[in-house]
Order: C-alpha cells, then sequence, then structure tokens
C-alpha cells in the first residue's frame, strides 16, 4: 500500500516517526513524508522519500511567531477552563493544549489555507495514498486523507492533550451547557470546508491512534488506539574515540533537548547541576552548544560540554540520565534502563511574545511541557528524582545525583521500566494492524 507521513517540520517531530516510516518501508510498502521545508536533510538521510511543499515558507523565528492570529487571548482560555470544570490537577493539561497544541497547529493552519497545505492536499489527491499517517500538531494531513479518500490516524508523540480535551467537550456537551466551540475544530474548519471536508471527531481525533504512552501518561481514554513501542531515533554521527570504551567513573548524562538550543540563549538549569557534580566522583558529559553555554562560568573538570553527540552512543555508556522530560531524551533514557532526574518546577505552561519587530521575545517558563507527566512517571515506579532548580539547593541537587548513582533500587525500577517498554509491540510488529485498519477505513 502507499502511506503518506506529514509531521510539523521539525526534527522533535520527525524523528519520533520515522522508526513507523523505515518498518512500513521494510515491509514493502511505498512510503513518502510530505509537508513543508524544514526537515527534508533528515528525511532523506533516513532513508526515505521526502516530498517538499513550495509554497509560503514559514520561518520559526519569535518575529513569525507573533503573527495577530497566533496570539494567545489569555482570559478566553481561562474561561473555557472554568466552563470545561478543568481542576487544579488537571491545569497543566488544559494550558498545554491552550498555549503549545493550538499555537503549533495555528502556525501551519493560517485563517486562510496557505499554499503549502493546498499543495499538500493536492499532492495526496495526485498520488493516492492509501493511509495516512499524521502529527497532532499538523493535522492538514487528516484533511488530505479525507479530501483523497485514505484512512488515516494519529501518530502520538507525547500524551493526547488533543483528545483530552475533545473528550472534555464532549462532557460538556452532555451537561446540556450553552454551547462551548473547541478552538481546535475551528483551527480546523477553513482548510477543511476549502475541500468539503466534514469537521467532525473522526477528522480531528484520527480514525486511529498509534499509541506509545504507557496507561499512567494516557489522557484520552474513549479514542481508538494502537499500542506501540517508542524507538528512540538520533539520527547517525560518527563515534569519537572518548566514547569507545567504558568510563572510568559513573558517567552521567546532561541533555536539555533540541527545541531549547534551537530557539533559546541561556541555560537556567545547567548552573545548580554544574555546581552540584563538581567534585563528585563522577563523569559527566553535557551536550549544550555555545548558545546554552554563553551565561555559564567555570566549568567543573569532571563535566565534559559537546555540541552535539547521538544519544544512541552517549547514552548506553551512562549511569544516569539528568534531562528535561521532553519526549525525545526521556524514552530514550528509559530504554536504556538508566534512572533519571527530570528537570521541572512549578510553573503555569504559558508562552507569550514581548516587544516587536526584531526585538520580539519568545517567552517561556523554565520548564518543559512533559517534565511533569515525565517526573511522575519514574518517580512513581521509583525509577528516578525530580530536580526544581528554583526551589532546591546545590547540597539538595548534589544528593540526588549521589543516590541515582550509588542506590541500586534506583536502577532496579528502571530496568522495570525498560521491561515494560519491551513488552509494548514494536513499530515492525504493528504493520498488520495498520494493513487491516486502511482496509476497514480506505477507499475500498
Amino acid at each position: 500500500m502507499r502511506v503518506m507521513i506529514t509531521v510539523w517540520p521539525h526534527m522533535c517531530h520527525l524523528y519520533p516517526i520515522i522508526p513507523y516510516a523505515q518498518a512500513l518501508q521494510n515491509a514493502g510498502h511505498e512510503v513518502c513524508v510530505a509537508g513543508p521545508e524544514g526537515a527534508t536533510e533528515q528525511i532523506v538521510a533516513a532513508g526515505l522519500t521526502a516530498v517538499v511543499t513550495k509554497g509560503d515558507q514559514a520561518p520559526q523565528t519569535a518575529q513569525d511567531w507573533a503573527r495577530p492570529d497566533l496570539v494567545i487571548d489569555h482570559v478566553e482560555m481561562d474561561r473555557q477552563a472554568a466552563a470545561l470544570g478543568v481542576t487544579d490537577g488537571e491545569r497543566d493539561n488544559w494550558d498545554v493544549y491552550s498555549h503549545f497544541l493550538l499555537f503549533g497547529v495555528r502556525f501551519h493552519l493560517p485563517p486562510e489555507p496557505s499554499t503549502n497545505n493546498v499543495e499538500l492536499i493536492e499532492f495526496a489527491k495526485a498520488w493516492k495514498p492509501d493511509l495516512v499517517l499524521w502529527d497532532p500538531w499538523f493535522p492538514a494531513g487528516a484533511v488530505a486523507a479525507k479530501a483523497c479518500g485514505a484512512a488515516h490516524g494519529r501518530m502520538l508523540m507525547a500524551p493526547d492533550y488533543s483528545g483530552w480535551v475533545g473528550e472534555r467537550f464532549a462532557a460538556y456537551r452532555e451537561t446540556g451547557g450553552a454551547p462551548e466551540l473547541n478552538p481546535l475544530v475551528e483551527v480546523l474548519r477553513p482548510l477543511a470546508d476549502r475541500y468539503g471536508v466534514e469537521v467532525d471527531d473522526e477528522l480531528v481525533f484520527g480514525q486511529f491512534s498509534l499509541d506509545p504512552m504507557p496507561d499512567e501518561m494516557r489522557l484520552s481514554t474513549g479514542i481508538a488506539s494502537v499500542p506501540v513501542r517508542w524507538i528512540p531515533y538520533n539520527g547517525g554521527g560518527v563515534k569519537p574515540e572518548w566514547l569507545y570504551g567504558s568510563p572510568e567513573r559513573p558517567r552521567v548524562a546532561l541533555s536539555l533537548g533540541v527545541s531549547t538550543r534551537m530557539y533559546m540563549k541561556g541555560e537556567w538549569r545547567t548552573p545548580k547541576i554544574f555546581e552540584a557534580v563538581d567534585g563528585l566522583d563522577v563523569e559527566m558529559v553535557a551536550t549544550l552548544n555555545k548558545d546554552q553555554l554563553q551565561d555559564i562560568g567555570t566549568i567543573p573538570d569532571n563535566v565534559r560540554t559537546v555540541d552535539y553527540v547521538p544519544l544512541s552512543q552517549l547514552l548506553p555508556t551512562c549511569a544516569v540520565s539528568i534531562n528535561h522530560g521532553s519526549s525525545g531524551t526521556f524514552w530514550a533514557s528509559l530504554a536504556n534502563g538508566l534512572p533519571q532526574l527530570i528537570t521541572d518546577t512549578d510553573e503555569r505552561q504559558s508562552q507569550s511574545t514581548e516587544g516587536e519587530g526584531e526585538n520580539t521575545q519568545f517567552k517561556l517558563p523554565e520548564r518543559h511541557i512533559l517534565s511533569p507527566i515525565a517526573a511522575r512517571y519514574v518517580t512513581g515506579h521509583g525509577a528516578g528524582m525530580r530536580l526544581n532548580h528554583q526551589t532546591q539547593s546545590v547540597d539538595e541537587i548534589r544528593s540526588q545525583i549521589v543516590k541515582l548513582v550509588d542506590d541500586p533500587s534506583y536502577k532496579d525500577g528502571a530496568a522495570a521500566l525498560r521491561d515494560d517498554w519491551l513488552a509494548r509491540p514494536a513499530p515492525a510488529e504493528i504493520i498488520p494492524d495498520l494493513e487491516k485498519l486502511t482496509a476497514l477505513h480506505g477507499r475500498g
């Protein structure tokens, strides 16, 4: 069968789906990854076919993120949260949805359908894929599937925030209250209307979802899903000589993600972590670039900073992973059976821009959108700890690192999580399920 995959054109969205694309291709299916410019080089490097739309490119800078239709109406978002009965304990889920996922969807689905999206759908109508797999942050793929008659499903790369919110809106409607419109539905409508596609639950949530999340990290409950194992993919690289042998001391990895290094300057968590590790009988490898190191003073003698090294090379040599809880680093650490120290704070999830023109700055909290869920998961299974750099002292952080290195119970907890991860079907094992779902939902 022919399979078209669409994702937000960025490495952190592309890399999680490459194992699916390769598994489908290895099973004899014809696969392409289609969408705007942004990750074409990485698609090709993975041995996959790229279809690049050549329409209005959307640069990803703070100035472009300040586009009028992207400005978040904080008052309206708070009002909707109250109307839906979102509790304090659920507020993170709502804020990730309203401040980040909706923002990401709007970026590539402007009020007037973009040339990129039109080209994507026209390609789908010409190529006639049997199956379209799409990123929840890039739902133009769902419209393309409906416009060309293909079966389609979402590829979840994180807990299902859009599904959770959709179920909240459905529950609210059942109470008979005043109508509330799901903003995601309204963002999809202009492109869907252009192609005569009905905006229903199937369009918004897919006919099924590939879901690598364990039960404790799932948010939606009633959406059809295909369980699958998250396969860490970091791209390739030449192995540095210092990784050839085993480390003389326990090695601790510090990795804080692709997005931070691309869009932000400075690194707010690192000074305390460096001070905490200074003098310990460990070796730290910190994958930080020059922007992240720009305000860092002295780097301890037992810390090696590297601009980049694939986690697939680094983590097998490590005893502990310190990371920000984002899916790529979190799952790579879990797959290697490592105890994890997840950085997180007690701030509200939010984003905003300030300033004008070249002085526009994008403001984010000092936590990742996935860090609270990742931290709860590892701490709940005795496989790690949570690090709040805003409230914890250097001595407290040092004590955490020592415990994770020395206490075997954390290694046991991490090994148990790895066993649970291995028990989920690999991408190659779900290909027969995808073939059946395609036959069930497709054009014939």
